[in-house]
This record gives structure tokens, sequence and C-alpha cells, in this order.
């Protein structure tokens, strides 16, 4: 398919007119910035034209039809948001919540360049989980995969993510689309793929998804923002999911499709349904739906939808060809702009055989890797009182040290007895959680667990390892921590794809582990490898528990990542993008609903509330708030400032169309104009060389119903001892609106706002007021 050819590009698609159409209500795609993709055409048949937006059997998990008379061969679509799955010779990166913690923009956008490497081979990349889920439920399955339930923290992620992706020339793919916030009853599809998925006390195909029932400012302001990013940082599709949104179908759902996302974000690309999620080709061609897949793939296991009934509903009129041109248009003008289909390499694997060989596209991915999983690691506990806790003493001064507990080896299976989704493997015994499991899961290459990274950080100093790499024979364990000088106990917890976490502790009796070591061990230290929060009372208090790092998921190099921090090579820089509370009940009630009803419907009442938001307005004390991470040195802030410093919009690759309230003395047209610029001295007042995260959240006028404080910005310095830096951040015009349900539009509102910063959510050092209109 040369250049000369494809500037024939779509011209039949255009001889139906102006897209005129009677039975579809949503905008027709003009291309936006993808201005030589849009140019770029082919003269299609409808058979050709469905082919194109509708999935089949293939090497990839996702695989379109052909149009072989013009060369155009099939577009593959794989997994996932830790690297290509299912596939060997790949990468295992961090998980996304282990990114987020990390608070360090240009990480990233280094992981998403890797990522998005084109000699993975894929057309499309089926990442980054941009807010679905963004994690309003604690024990939410998936929420590992996502960034943060923060929706402004996951915002800048997912903008960085899919910019940087997209400009190896992989094509992104921002889902779920949107409020997908629980595995139970999220799919009866699902369940006839996967009889074990979930809690499923009806046949097959009986049970209605669980339906999101949200109101308009929440969707605005919660569930809609990260994907605005996504959509502005240029994401050629946008996966729709397996939920109803307000008692409708997601995947056919015109006002979320074609009102908010196409019109209002203004959004060009391909809608592509989860697997699954179509119920109805007729409806989710009407309500936006551009793709359906798998379409017949996998022996009609999702259903058996587009295809050959869409080519009827064309050619018998219920469905217009000017439709069908919209569909072709959008999935093929962001591919052609950024890649030439001529050169662009085919995959070297088949998701239907593994044992094929792949090209090896690891590159030097584990540098990467190993930085995002050292500057994630967040200690949330270090009491040094007694000369114990973080950092440890060098090895030479050191004459023992007990590892203790599964998490800390390798798994005695090995990563390919986990299977395709990584859920294979028995959940108990099987070694150091880097992972976690569904199709977010991917084969890694190898896994330096933490203990074999320790025995190779200590091997030149002799230090004496005791170990014990099991956690149910608790008289054992304690026997090797009383003859150690210090115990790192390692425990983990488990999430994955088709389950919601079933409790907030953590596996294979691992608080009872911590106190039986704890008894006998006065320096016992605790590494958790976690999906999200976990419960830790039992045992977080107790005097010999004297530091406690949250690792997260770490991805392939877990353990090199580790050992730098906990020997003070490197000081902890991690922040936690969550909540970690001290009961399960501080948490909102009913976030997941398991009411076994043929139409399960989750209420959103908690509204702007999720995470750090909720426990503010309700006076709860987290253990540890939203934002938190110790360092192994102290930091200063000074005063903040603020002035006026209007930039316009010059980071929207595709420019959405959101609406606002302009006043009088206002300037520039776009929501992501940079109004004003606040800035705050930060200086590292102690004696180790460290790196802090100034965050900055911002107070609406009291007669607003907002939140009583949002993450607004936030600045990673690493700053020298005694040294000092300006931590700035410019707030946009969106930054500092709320969203005007009457008018549909977004107003900063009148009255004095208070802007503040410091170094979490509930550790706000200085604040300024300030009215902006």
């Amino acid at each position: 398919m040369g250049i000369s050819f494809l500037l024939v590009v779509f011209l039949s698609l255009f001889a139906h007119g102006n897209f005129v159409s009677g039975d579809y209500t949503g905008p027709y795609a003009n291309g936006g910035s993808w201005v030589d993709g849009f140019a770029k055409a082919k003269a299609l048949t409808i058979e050709e034209k469905v082919n194109i937006t509708t999935g089949y059997t293939g090497k990839c998990v996702g695989f379109t039809g052909e149009v072989p008379r013009l060369n155009l061969t099939a577009l593959c679509l794989q997994d996932g948001p830790v690297g290509v799955r299912p596939a060997r010779r790949v990468s295992q990166f961090p998980a996304g919540i282990t990114t987020a913690a990390t608070w360090n923009r240009d990480l990233f956008a280094a992981r998403a360049t890797a990522l998005g490497h084109n000699d993975s081979s894929t057309i499309r990349r089926l990442g980054p989980v941009t807010g679905g889920p963004l994690g309003r439920a604690p024990t939410g399955g998936r929420n590992w995969e996502g960034f943060s339930p923060d929706s402004y923290l996951n915002g800048v992620v997912s903008y960085l993510s899919v910019k940087h992706a997209q400009e190896q020339g992989v094509v992104t793919c921002a889902k779920h689309y949107m409020a997908y916030e629980q595995e139970t009853f999220r799919n009866a599809y699902a369940v006839l793929s996967d009889p074990s998925e979930g809690f499923s006390p009806f046949p097959p195909l009986e049970q209605s998804p669980i339906s999101s029932n949200f109101d308009d400012k929440t969707a605005h302001e919660v569930y809609l923002w990260p994907f605005a990013e996504a959509v502005r940082a240029g994401s050629g599709t946008i996966m729709c999911s397996y939920n109803e949104l307000n008692q409708t179908h997601s995947c056919a759902d015109n006002h979320g499709l074609n009102e908010m996302l196409k019109t209002e974000l203004g959004f060009q690309g391909a809608v592509i349904s989860d697997w699954g999620g179509t119920w109805d080709t007729e409806s989710s061609a009407f309500g936006g739906l551009d793709v359906s897949m798998p379409g017949s793939a996998y022996d009609g296991l999702f259903g058996n939808f587009y295809g050959d009934e869409l080519t009827a509903l064309v050619k018998n009129g219920t469905v217009s060809e000017a439709r069908l041109d919209d569909m072709v248009l959008r999935t093929l003008t962001p591919i052609l702009h950024h890649q030439d289909l001529d050169t662009y390499p085919q995959p070297s694997f088949d998701v239907r055989d593994l044992t094929i060989p792949t090209n090896n596209v690891r590159r030097d991915h584990y540098k990467i890797i190993r930085k995002i999983g050292e500057e994630a690691i967040t200690l949330v506990k270090n009491n040094r009182t007694l000369g114990g806790g973080l950092p440890l003493p060098a090895p030479s001064r050191m004459g023992s040290l007990a590892v203790i507990g599964e998490d800390a080896s390798a798994s005695p299976y090995g990563a390919t007895s986990c299977g395709d989704t990584g859920t294979a493997c028995l959940i108990e015994n099987n070694g150091t959680m880097s992972c976690g499991g569904g199709s977010g899961w991917n084969y890694p290459p190898y896994t330096i667990d933490p203990l074999a990274a320790i025995n190779a950080y200590v091997r030149i100093d002799g230090l004496d390892i005791n170990q014990h790499l099991e956690n149910w024979d608790l008289v054992a364990a304690a026997t090797q921590a009383s003859r150690s000088e210090t115990a790192l106990v390692f425990l983990n917890a488990y999430a994955q794809e088709g389950f919601d976490r079933h409790n907030l502790t953590s596996y294979s009796n691992g608080d009872e582990l911590v106190k039986a070591v704890a008894a006998v061990n006065n320096n016992t230290i605790v590494v958790l490898h976690i999906p999200g929060p976990v419960i830790v009372e039992d045992w977080i208090d107790h005097v010999n528990v004297t530091a406690v790092i949250i690792a997260h998921l770490p991805g392939q190099e877990s353990g090199n990542s580790l050992v730098s921090v906990v020997w003070g090579d490197v000081s902890p820089s991690g922040k936690l993008p969550y909540t970690v509370a001290k009961n399960e009940s501080d948490w909102p009630p009913n976030t997941i609903i398991s009411d076994p009803v043929l139409h399960p419907q989750a209420n959103f009442t908690e509204k702007l509330l999720v995470d750090y938001k909720w426990f503010d307005a309700k006076n709860i004390t987290p253990r540890w708030e939203f934002g938190f991470g110790m360092s192994y040195t102290t930091f200063k802030f000074g005063n903040l400032s603020i002035a006026s410093t209007f930039k316009a919009d010059n980071t929207s690759i595709q420019p959405t169309a959101e609406s606002f309230v302009r006043s009088h003395a206002d300037q520039g047209s776009s929501m992501y104009d940079i109004l004003y610029t606040a800035s705050v001295e930060v200086t590292n007042t102690g004696s180790v060389h460290g790196a802090e995260v100034a965050q900055l959240y911002i107070s609406f006028p009291q007669s607003e119903d907002e939140p009583l404080y949002l993450l607004r910005g936030f600045d990673k310095l690493d700053l020298a001892p005694g040294k000092g830096q300006t931590a700035k951040f410019e707030l946009t015009r969106k930054d500092l609106s709320v969203w005007d349900v009457v008018g549909q539009r977004w107003e900063i509102p009148q009255g004095t706002f208070t802007l503040s910063t410091g170094a979490s959510s509930r550790d706000l050092r200085s604040d300024i007021k300030r009215k902006f209109i």
C-alpha cells in the first residue's frame, strides 16, 4: 500500500455527500489534526468497509478483516498495559499504579516511549488504562492496571502515555470508557469464556452487565476528565467498556459516545468495543461504536456482531453507508497518519501458538523498568529512634539478615505456568508479585526477585542471609528471624481481571507472618508488593516493626529496584497515588455491587468524593493519605506565590471542543490555555540527597459543591543536601473550572479560591487565597 496509492484515499467515502443521515445523530469525523492520514483514501465496497470494522480470528488478540485487492492487510490489536500479551521475548513493565507512584513526568514519558516502540509490531496497543477503572472501589480487581483514583494525576499520566507511545508509531487505545469500576457482574459473555469468573448467579447471557449510574457533574469532573487528556494527546482509538452507563450499554450509548466523546471532546478516532462489550449491531452502529471486537472470532464466544449483519443493515438502508464510511475513516485515519503500512513491521508472534519464534524487542528496557520501580518505592513508616529502620547499614557492617516470606523469592513454577493471562498459577506459594492478572498481565522474560537481588548486592561483603521462603510455618520463620540482626518480611496481595478483591488484607497468612517475626526481631521491616490499598492495622503499630515499604507491582526488575533503596544508595521518593485506610468501612459503602438480580445497579452516591476527597469530606483519618511518602532526608517549603502567566494551549495534539464561559477579560480559546503559574521554593534541609514531590491542591469558593481539596499540580524536585529549587505549577483554565450542568459548559466560579502546597494531601505547608474573575 504505497503512498501514491494512498493519496487516492477515501474519495469514494465522500461520494455519499456531506454524511447527512437520518439514523445517526453523532458527528462524522473530519480528521482533526490527522490531515495527512485523512487525505489518504481508498475505493472500498460495502463488504470491504465492513471488514475494516469487524474482528476476525487471527494472530493477534484483535484482528480485523483484510482487503486483499487493495493490499490492505489485517490490523493487529494487542494487549496490553505493561507489555505485549500474550507473547514472549518482550519486557514486563511496572504496572500503571506503580508508574503513578513515581510522580515523575519524565518517567511517565519514558515508559510510554519504550512500550510504544513499533518493533513490537502491533498496529494498535490496547492501553493505556485511562480511568476505566479509575479506582472508585478500593477492592476493584483491575485498579492496578490504571494510574490513580485521582482524575488529575490519572489525566497527566494518560496524556503522556498516549503522546509518547504514538510518537513511536503505535496507535494507542485508551480504555475503558467509562465508569468501569467493578469486575463483579461486568459482562455475561465473560462468563461464557470463563465460567469461573466473578460471581455468576444466573445462566450465561441472562443477566445484564452492571450499570454505573452517576450524574452529569460527576461524569465530567471525575470519569471523563482523564479521557479528555487521552483525546487531546491524540489517542487514535478509545475502548468502550463492558458495563452499562446509566442503564445503556456503554458500547451503544449515544450520549456517552456521540455527544460527550465525539462532540464535546472532539474525538476523531475509532471507538472499539471491549471483547464482549457489543450486545447488538444496529444500536451500536447508531450509538457510536466504530469497530466491534472480537467480531466473529473465538467461534462466537463473545457474540457475533457487525460482519454479515452490518453488511445487511447497510444494504437494506437501516444503517446508512455514510455511517459505515465514518467508521472506516475513524479506524484508518490515525493509522495512516502514524504508520507507513508498507514498512511497518508485521507481528512476529501468533497468539494461537506461543511456540513460534518471535522477535526480541526487549532492547534496554530493563533500565527504565528498574528506574520506575526504584522511584515508585514508597516509604510509609520509618522509626530510627533505636537505630533500626531504613536505610540498612552497609553489608560490611551487618552480620546477618533474615529474608522471610514467599514473596521474597522466585516462583517455583515459573512465569510460563501462569498462562496467557497470569491467572493459572497458584496464588499462594507462587513467588514474588511483579504484576496482576488478566489482560493487563504479560509474560516477563525473567524476574529478578528480591532474594536474588539481595544475594547479589551483599555477595562481596559476606553478610549472612537467613532465609525462610514460606508463609505458613510461623515457628520456622520466627527461628530464622531470631538468628538475625534485621528481618525483611515480604508480603503481597493479588488482583486480577474478572474478580474483585475479596478483602483488603495481605495474602497467604501475611499478617500472622509479620507478627511472628516481629515477636522475636526488634528490627522487622515489611515490604509490600500490592495492587492497591491493604489494611495493615494488625501489626503496623508493633514496636518492633520499624519500617514499611510499599513497592507496588514493579515488573521484571523487582529486586534490583528495591535493594538500592533498602541500603540507601537512593533515597525513597515514591508517593502514594491512592489512600490507605485503617478499616475497609472507612471507604464509601457499596462500591462493589453483588446483589443477585437480573439488572444490577451501581449508584455512585459519593459523586465527586472518590478516594482522598471522601476521607476529607467525612473527616476520616487514613492510615496513609493520598500523596504521602517518606524520605531519608527532610524538606522545607517556602511561601506559595501565584502570577498571571497566560500562554495559549500548545499541548493539545487533537484540540477538544469543550465549551466554557468566557469573561470580559478572558484570553485564548482553549480549556487548556495556561492562565496562572503558582510557585514555591523547596529546600533539602537534611544531609542526604533526595527528591520531593511538591503538590498543589485547590479549594474552590465555598459556594461551590466541590471536594475540600483537589490536586491541581505536582513537581518532582531532585535536591542535594542544603540546596533549594522552585516548584512550579501551571494552572489551565480547566484546572480552575467547575462543570455547569445547566449551561453544559465549564466555568471559573466567582469568589475566593485557596491554593495550598505541601508534601501530601494532608501535609500542606503553605497556602494563598485568590480570586480569578
